[in-house]
Order: structure tokens, then sequence, then C-alpha cells
């Protein structure tokens, strides 16, 4: 039968130390000891998010592997393909800063077999047949899981000894312990490892260790046991190499010094002196009384023989003290104090108990084995003191006081009834007056305090005021604040009026219809705020120059073209086609306008060398004869699509150029370089663009640009909605977009629409905006076939929109 694994762990979360870590986990599966799957899971994060996801990861670990029956290998890939699975899907739908990425150790076990698998940032340290040896995954197992760079775990057949031992534990601790000290604490018995560990990683803010040890037959501990008390606890390890004598391992490690409770220190070193000291036993035999008689050893004679001294003057203090209280009553003399007591110096009277020595004694609790000597029957005592006395006045009364008979027979009671006045049982609770005795009652009810009529009446008149002032008052301020509303929207239109400025007009205009929709919330049946609001939404609407164009029309559907739905990123047109770069297959779609016919002109072939398409343009004049396509690739590679043919063209791009977008402008080329912030120009040869190019604009602001368009006049759209237009020189101009109802969000490559217009598609929105060339808003189209668009073109009188995977002309 396979002997179980002895398992120790810690961890340490935000710097504070746990028992059980987040991000580690001893599991076992299905089965009898002998077949089931016992795993041992460390995980780590290389980032803070990370780390808090390493827990979930290590949770779904262990629910996958309550439903698999496979080899211990295939399991344990199958559970690292889930982990890999569950962090993907993470990243996928995570923002940048929350993605995360992981490092796993997992040590599985079944029966005699073992297996470590890591993956990412992991460690293990590996104790077996007196070596200790550090595990680390080799590249490109060490690439993190979630990165989906490396091609899984790296797994290790284990021999498990009697005597081995694993320590799973994360890679911080690397950085503040060394790996020839980390090797010496493996060797260390296992009941010190983890403490000795935990001693030198505690200032860290995560760590989790995971120990597994094989545990030795009881013969081999026995053996242990009987060298180290023969070696005494004080043997020491030296760190320099040479072992103790009698020694059977060898160790090259110093343990650390633990700073120890000085509490805790001093009550073991008074534990140990009490086990060393013999018990002394009090020798009481006889009582109180009697301690005058027997014979005390020394050196206590002199304190028994004070003791007895002080008892006996409070005794007889105490019996004087009586004798005068009963004089003071009127009581009979008390006959004097029995002699001897006065005049005792040196015992004690028979009739006062003693109290027990043994009680108070240090040593109480060290009795012999024997048990507990039998303890003397205290004497009665037989002072007549309180019971006495009190028995002697109920028996006489004082002089000039009447009797309780008498008292009884003036007051009417029968003999034998009861005295007047009775002893409480108890005295909790006692009355206080408050006033209720004198206080006028109605029947069997008391009226109420004054001063409780007084308010009740000044609450009824409060209450009756408020019910006739507070709703004319409420409907006096409505009324007022209704008459604010309308002098307010009516100034706000008054200046909509005279403002040249579009985004100041528009401005001007919406606060007026916010305050008239306030307004109609007061009173929704007053002429002259209808009167208003109408105003208001036909400026804003006229403002808004919604514009349906004059025709829309189909060209082809493209929907059940390809395996895959078309994602087009760029479109161009030239004459009696229209090329789509669809993003989701790559390819470049050529979609004739005449009969709708689709045809792929370019698609990425590595083995051809044909790359991943990135930008697309037409070129109008070419040496080579009529126009043509360009495709940019993502290996700076630029393609001619020609009279029906494919070729590559001369292109030297200079060193790190990043192509984010190009645009053609006669017969030379443009090209966007976002990253350096600058738009290069070629000049066009008849074998395409050999020569080097020029620095045509190089400013700040086209970091931030993501579409290009060039016609005389460089245009960018940026991703935040921002279009820049730059004038010889570089002198740039921010488009204002003044009086546009919402701004364009995301928008696609500016087209010119004439020499004054541009339109410019925004998707978000589904419409296509124009503006004038000094930025301002000029109208928008909208119409059904619009939702979901994707692309725009221009070219000449026509535009050519993609929405909903069909290609659709449009005329203004």
């Amino acid at each position: 039968m396979t002997e179980p694994l002895q398992v120790g762990q810690f961890a340490i979360v935000d710097h504070e130390p746990v028992d059980r870590g987040p991000n580690a986990g001893v599991f076992h599966g299905r089965g009898p000891a002998d077949d089931r799957v016992e795993l041992y899971i460390v995980a780590e994060g290389t980032t803070p998010a990370g780390e808090a996801f390493a827990g979930h990861v290590v949770s779904a670990m262990v629910q996958a592997l309550a439903g698999l029956d496979m080899s211990l290998t295939g399991t344990v890939r199958r559970l690292f393909a889930e982990a890999e699975r569950l962090t993907a899907e993470w990243n996928r739908k995570s923002i940048a800063q929350h993605r995360v990425a992981l490092g796993i150790s997992c040590l599985a076990r079944r029966g005699g077999q073992a297996v470590l698998a890591q993956a990412g940032p992991a460690v293990a340290l590996v104790y077996h047949g007196g070596v200790a040896a550090m595990l680390r995954p080799e590249p490109p197992f060490d690439q993190p899981l979630g990165s989906g760079k490396g091609p899984g775990p790296l797994l290790r057949r284990l021999s498990l000894e009697e005597g081995d031992r694993i320590l799973l534990f994360s890679t911080p601790a690397l950085g503040v312990v060394e790996e020839e000290v980390l090797r010496g604490i493996a060797g260390l018995p296992v009941e010190r490892i983890l403490p000795d560990l935990y001693h030198r990683v505690q200032q860290l803010r995560h760590e989790t260790v995971v120990l597994v040890a094989v545990p030795a037959r009881s013969g081999r501990r026995e053996a242990a046991a009987e060298r180290e008390e023969a070696q005494g606890e004080a043997a020491v390890i030296d760190a320099t190499g040479g072992d103790p004598a009698g020694a059977s391992e060898r160790r090259q490690y110093q343990p650390s010094l633990f700073v120890e409770d000085e509490l805790q220190a001093t009550v073991l070193e008074a534990r140990r002196e009490l086990a060393r000291t013999a018990p002394r036993v009090l020798a009481i035999r006889a009582p109180v009384a009697q301690l005058e008689e027997e014979p005390v050893e020394e050196p206590l004679a002199a304190a028994v023989g004070e003791r007895r001294a002080r008892l006996a003057r409070m005794v007889e203090e105490g019996r004087n003290r009586a004798y005068a209280a009963s004089a003071v009553y009127g009581a009979e003399r008390l006959s004097p104090a029995p002699g001897g007591a006065s005049g005792s110096t040196g015992g004690l009277p028979p009739a006062i108990p003693r109290r027990s020595l043994r009680s108070e004694s240090f040593t109480r609790g060290l009795a012999p084995a024997g048990g507990p000597k039998p303890t003397p029957t205290p004497e009665v005592a037989d002072l007549p003191l309180v019971d006495e006395l009190a028995a002697e006045r109920r028996g006489r009364p004082a002089a000039g006081l009447p009797p309780a008979a008498s008292v009884a027979r003036e007051a009417g009671l029968a003999p034998g009834s009861g005295t007047l006045v009775r002893v409480r049982s108890s005295m909790g609770g006692r009355w206080r007056g408050s006033g209720t005795l004198d206080r006028p009652r109605l029947g069997a009810y008391a009226l109420p305090p004054t001063w409780a009529v007084i308010t009740a009446g000044l609450a009824v008149l409060l209450l009756l005021v408020g019910l006739m002032t507070v709703p004319s008052m409420i409907e006096g301020d409505r009324g007022a604040e209704y008459g604010n509303l309308l002098d307010q929207a009516a100034q706000k239109l008054a200046i909509a009026r005279v403002v040249e400025d579009p985004g100041q007009r528009r401005t001007a205009l919406v606060e007026a219809q916010a305050l008239l929709l306030k307004a109609r919330e007061i009173e929704s049946a007053d002429p002259q705020a209808e009167t208003l609001f109408n105003e208001v939404a036909g400026a804003l609407n006229e403002m808004d120059r919604v514009v349906q164009p004059a025709g829309v029309e189909t060209v082809a559907a493209l929907d059940r073209f390809g395996a895959r739905p078309i994602a087009p990123s760029r479109m161009v047109a030239g004459p009696g086609h229209v090329y789509i770069l669809d993003a989701a297959t790559p390819q470049v779609i050529e979609v004739a306008v005449g009969d709708g016919s689709a045809l792929v002109v370019y698609g990425e072939d590595e083995a051809a060398g044909k790359g991943r398409p990135i930008a697309v343009a037409w070129l109008e004049a070419s040496d080579r004869g009529g126009g043509g396509l360009l495709v940019m690739d993502h290996a700076n590679r630029l393609w001619a699509w020609e009279n029906g043919a494919l070729s590559a063209l001369a292109f030297n791009a200079p060193s790190g150029l990043t192509v984010t977008d190009m645009a053609v402008a006669g017969r030379d080329l443009f090209v966007l370089d976002a990253p350096h912030r600058t738009v290069y120009r070629w000049v066009q040869e008849r074998d395409g663009f050999p020569n080097p190019p020029t620095k045509v604009l190089e400013t700040e602001e086209l970091e931030r640009a993501r579409r290009l368009f060039v016609d005389g006049e460089i245009l960018t759209a940026d991703a935040d909605g921002s279009l820049h237009r730059y004038i010889g020189g570089g002198v740039a101009l921010t488009l204002s977009q003044a009086g546009i109802d919402r701004k364009l969000v995301a928008p696609e490559t500016p087209q010119a629409m004439s020499a004054t217009e541009i339109a410019v598609l925004d998707p978000a929105n589904s419409r296509v905006v124009v503006f004038r060339r000094d930025g301002a808003f000029e109208r928008q189209y909208r119409h059904p076939a619009f939702e979901g668009v994707r692309a725009l073109v221009v070219r000449g009188d026509e535009a050519y929109v993609f929405a909903g995977s069909m290609l659709r002309r449009v005329v203004w």
C-alpha cells in the first residue's frame, strides 16, 4: 500500500502570515489510496493582478481533476491546459492593465509514480538521497501561462524514497534567500524546514510554500532520536563544513537564530526548576488551639509565635466591642471577658477555628503522591456575639420603648397577626417618589401632568397652522419657480438668435431646452411654454441639418462570400471596381460595381512571401500604364494589382518604419508612421518607389493619428474623434466641429467631396458628416441603410458604403 506523504504549508498574503494561502492547493482525486491522483500545487502571478488571479486558477484545476480519468502525465497536461485556457479567456476580456500571466509548479503522484510539472516562473527544491537540487523550467517552458508563447508544462519524473522532500515555493523567496541556504534548509529535520524558511522570508509581501515529505521508517526515526539524545540539546551544526562527532548526516548550513519570548522562556525555566525540586509537606496535625503546645521546628518558630499573638489580640478586641455594644442599647452588663483571654499572649482559645495554612501555601500544588493528609475537624465557636445579643434584644426591650404587643394593640391588630413592619426580602428596585401620589385622579385613571397637556396643545396648534399656510406657500414657490424657468429659457433663446458661433448657439439652445423641460414638469398645459419649446426644437433641428441622400442602392451582397463575415478596415475605389481590405481573413477583395461579382486579388501567403495586408490605396497614374491598386503588408513590402495581375514593387522603406496608413496624391505615395510622428513621401519610378523618401511632416500631433488623406493638404483622423488639417509648412489646424449635435467617435479616413468640403464616416453614430475645410459643421447624412456602416469611399459625385455585409452606392 502506498504510504501517505507528510504535507506542510504556509503563505504570506499582503505581509500577513496565514497557514493556508489562496495560491496553494493540496488535493486528492477519487479512488483507493494506491490508485488515486494526489496534487500539490503552488501558483504565482507575474503582476499584482496575476497574484490575485492565481487562486482562481488553482480552484479551477481542482474542479477539473474531479472529472478526469487518465494517466498521470495526461492528467497533468490537461490541468495545465485548463489553466492556460482560463488565463487566455481572462486576458481576452480585460484591458491591458488587468491582464495576467502565471507560473505554476505542480507535484502529482499516483501509486509509485511521481511527476513534477512546471510552467512559467516557478521553482521547486527536491531533496533526494541526501542531495538537494533546485529545479526550474527551461526555455521555452519558462514562458508564463497566458502569454501564448509557451508550449506547456515541463514534466520531470521523480523517484520518491523514504526521507525525500519536495519544497514548492514561489520565486520571490529567491530574492532574499540564497540557493545554498535553501539547499541547507531542505536537509534539516522535517519539522524545522518550514519554521526556518518562514523566518527568512517573513518580510516579503507575497510568498507561498508547500512542503511534501516521504516519511521515514519507524526504525530510522528511533535511531535518529537516539543519536539526537546522545548528542544532547547543545549540539551545533558547523557552517564551515565540519560535522559534529557521531553525526550521520553532512550539512553545509547554519540554522538561523530564533528570538524567543522572554515570558515564555521564564515560565519554561521555572517549570524545569520545580521538576528538579522535591515537594515540601507541611506537618499540621492539630487545630489552631493546640498550636501553642505543638513544637514548631526552626526557623519558623519565631514567625509562628508572632502570628499566635496577633490572632489572640484580634479575638480579645472583638469580644470587648461586643460587650460595649450591648451596654449602649441598655442591655444587661455582660460579665467581664473570661479570664485568660486578655492575659493570653502565647495561645489561642480553643473556640476559634483556625484558618487553613495549607490553602495559602505555595507548596499546595506539590502534594506528595500518597495524597493529602486528613484535615482536622475544627471546633465549633461558642462566642456569645451576634446571635446572643439579638436573642437578648428580642426578649427584653430597651428602657422607655413600648413592647411590640402593646404597639399592636394600639394599632387595632389581633394578637398573632404579625408585626407592623415586615422585613423586605430584597432591597433592589427601591421606590422613588415622582409626585404620582399628589396627582389628581379621574375615576380609576390618573390625569396627565400639566406640561404634557401644554405640549400636546402646542403641537395641535402648529399642525393646524401648517395645514393652512404651507400649501399656499408651496404653491407660491412653484409658481415663482415656473416663471423664472420661462424667463431664463427665453433669454437663452434670444442669445442663440444673435450669436454667430455655431458651437455657442447650440449650447444656448440645449440649455433653453433643458429649462423648458423642467418647466413642463411643473405646468404641462401652458401655451407660452409650448411655444418656446417648439421654437427651441425647431432651431436645434435646423442646426442638426440632417439630410437624406438622394439615392441608395445595393451593388453587391457579400454575406456568403468566404467562410467568415467580412470585416472591412479600409476601402478604396477605382474605375468600375471597389477594393475592400478584409481584416478578418486577411485579404483584399475586388468587387465589380457593374454586376456585383467579387474576387480575392491579394491574400496572405508566407510561402509566396506575401504578408498580412495592413493598408491599401488607389494609384491613378502609373508609369506601367493605367492605374492600379497598391497593397502594403506588415513586412513593409509593396504590391500592385494592375491589369488583372499581382506584382511586387520596389519600395525603399527607412529603417524602423511602422506603416499606420497610406494615401496617394497624383503620382506620389504618402505613408503615415504614427509611432515616429512622421509622414513620408515617395516619388514614383517605373519599377515602383525605389528612392529614399522625404519627410513632408513631422509633429507631435501625429502620434495619435490613425487615418491619412492627402489631396494637396494633409488630413488626419485620431482615435478620439479629432480631425487635423495640415497646411503648407506644417501649420496644424484642428477642426472644431462647431455646431454638430454629437462629436465624432473613432472616425474613418476623411474623403474630399469638393474643394471646400470634407466627408467623414462616423460608424459609432451610423452617419456621414460633412465639414467645411475651416472645421465648421455643415450637414450630416442619415439613412436606414447606414445602420452598422463600417467603411466609406468617395469617388466623384458617388460614394460607396459597406454596411451589414452589403456594398451600396450612395448618390448625394
